[in-house]
């Protein structure tokens, strides 16, 4: 039996509020603070409608996921779910793309840094976004009970400075009667108001990853299904209110491509503005940033037991995190910030590696209900057959137009770059696999 596999049965640490904490902070980030000035271009006083729209969009994939995480929680839920459901090979591909795709890390520091500057000029932003991923990376180092009690503090104090930010802001909309024209609410038509929504979806998705923590949770056949859905119309609501509040207060001119500053020195004294700012918008980003680091190493620990990766690369420190894993999304995530990439290039290229690899724990559902019909009978959380089979693909429908909504942004350099990686990483799983089979071999003999 090999270290990593020794562990196999980790200690129920997180309850609802735990992983609530860690659902929210993931889901509000840059894309309330940078999204909701543009869906504000493209459809004018309809960013509210088009946040209840894009609820609808992320729902799909979110059901798929919640299903998969009441009927089989495990640590590295997305990771086991692909393997058991689609193969381990696929499973490899898939955990090395959300390898990848972390570089999104490096946009929550670098929002972070901004803002950070907007507040006191002059400051050294590279150095800014390099000492908060540092902070983060060194909470979660400190053990996953510490960085949910962590995120658990910084997401109370940004839901109160948001809900702030609504309360003061309501009391200067004076006229909600564009709210419910269809002029005001489609200004450049149903197109301009559905691709405002598929943008905005970019700001709702993270609450499935809390699956990724199946087995740190306290019965997480149900508390997973009910944190995602939770958390989803949570936030969604309050961004409707921050919505109607950006495109309320100010004519549509004035807001339309700008974040939300614009309207907070309006609304608020100075010293709560600088509050707002420094409580909202810059710890909205702290805590997406923390909630990537306290999941993202469960399916590489769960690969090394599978013997896709070295054993002495899960090694745990005294806490029990796997800190060379950790580490390795720390320089994922740094990189970006000290080569001098933009915000707006990680953030469009991250989300576009996100939709790659998002799609293959969806699909999973749809093997579920034939491959693992014990666990799909007894689940808490169960949808019937036919939506396991359906869903999955409407998911796919949606990922791939929201591909399609990226690739001017990202380039052909960045699409090869992707595809390149992506070869040498199945390269890699055909080589690797031999190994991989004399290790499950050995486990089932056992």
């Amino acid at each position: 039996m090999t270290a990593a596999a020794a562990d196999t049965t980790p200690k129920k640490l997180l309850g609802f509020w735990d992983l609530m904490s860690i659902s929210l902070g993931q889901i509000i980030g840059t894309g309330v603070v940078v999204l909701t000035g543009i869906s504000i271009s493209m459809t004018g006083y309809g960013a509210p409608w088009a946040f209840l729209l894009a609820l609808a969009i992320v729902a799909i994939p979110s059901l798929c996921i919640a299903a998969l995480g009441s009927a089989v929680p495990s640590t590295g839920g997305n990771y086991t779910y692909v393997r058991d459901l689609l193969g381990h090979k696929t499973a490899f591909v898939y955990l090395a793309l959300l390898v990848a795709g972390q570089l999104v890390l490096a946009s929550f520091a670098i929002g972070f840094a901004e803002y950070a500057d907007a507040l006191m000029p002059g400051m050294n932003m590279k150095l800014v976004a390099a000492a908060i991923m540092i902070l983060c990376y060194l909470a979660n180092l400190a053990g996953i009970k510490t960085a949910a009690h962590f995120q658990t503090m910084m997401v109370v104090v940004l839901i109160f400075s948001l809900l702030l930010y609504i309360g003061f802001g309501l009391f200067e909309v004076r006229d909600f009667t564009p709210y419910t024209r269809i002029d005001t609410v489609f200004p450049k038509g149903i197109g301009g108001f559905v691709a405002a929504a598929f943008l905005l979806r970019l700001s709702l998705i993270g609450s499935e990853f809390v699956s990724e923590l199946g087995g740190e949770t306290k019965n997480p056949g149900r508390l997973i299904p009910l944190v995602m859905g939770t958390s989803l119309v949570l936030v969604t609501l309050l961004y409707v209110g921050i919505a109607i509040v950006a495109t309320g207060v100010l004519p549509l001119e004035e807001v339309a491509g700008k974040n939300l500053a614009a309207v907070a020195k309006i609304i608020f004294p100075p010293g709560l503005y600088v509050a707002f700012v420094a409580g909202g918008i810059m710890l909205s980003l702290v805590t997406s940033l923390n909630a990537i680091f306290a999941w993202c190493t469960k399916g590489l620990y769960m690969a090394t037991e599978d013997g896709w990766l070295p054993e002495p690369l899960a090694a745990k420190n005294r806490f029990g995190i796997p800190y060379i894993f950790l580490s390795l999304f720390f320089v994922v995530g740094i990189t970006p910030i000290l080569t001098g990439m933009s915000l707006a290039y990680v953030t469009i290229l991250g989300n576009a590696v996100g939709i790659v690899f998002g799609l293959f724990p969806v699909v999973a559902l749809y093997n579920l209900s034939n491959r693992r019909p014990d666990a799909y009978a007894k689940a808490p959380f169960k949808l019937p057959i036919w939506a396991t089979k359906i869903l999955p693909i409407l998911a796919v429908m949606i990922y791939a137009f929201g591909m399609y909504l990226s690739r001017h942004f990202i380039g052909v350099g960045g699409f090869a770059t992707l595809i390149l990686y992506a070869a040498l990483v199945l390269a890699y799983a055909f080589w690797r696999e031999p190994v991989v089979n004399a290790q499950m071999g050995k486990a089932k003999a056992l």
